[in-house]
């Protein structure tokens, strides 16, 4: 009997686990499959590690353009959840 409830267990979690997998794997997909959008995704991360490595602040500008780099970051970040979530079948991004 407890062998057969460890089993039952381990199988229950294996298959949460591979659905848990499938469905992040699914939507890592969807995700990679916008190239205009990764593609500005990483420039902007790229920007701001830049602009988080610049030496002076420039009398605020450099802080004031890491922000907005940061929140285009996360605009660009929801666009493509936004196409994921909305079942969207546009082609262009």
């Amino acid at each position: 009997m407890m062998r057969s409830l460890l089993s039952r267990r381990s199988f229950r979690g294996v298959v949460l686990a591979g659905a848990f997998a499938g469905g992040s794997l699914i939507a890592g997909c969807a995700l990679h499959h916008q190239g205009h959008m990764n593609t500005a995704l990483d420039a902007l991360n790229t920007a701001a590690g830049a602009l988080g490595q610049a030496p002076q602040d420039k009398a605020g500008h450099v802080q004031a353009a890491l922000n907005y780099t940061r929140q285009a970051i996360t605009e660009v970040e929801i666009g493509m959840s936004y196409k994921i979530k909305s079942g969207s079948s546009a082609t262009a991004d």
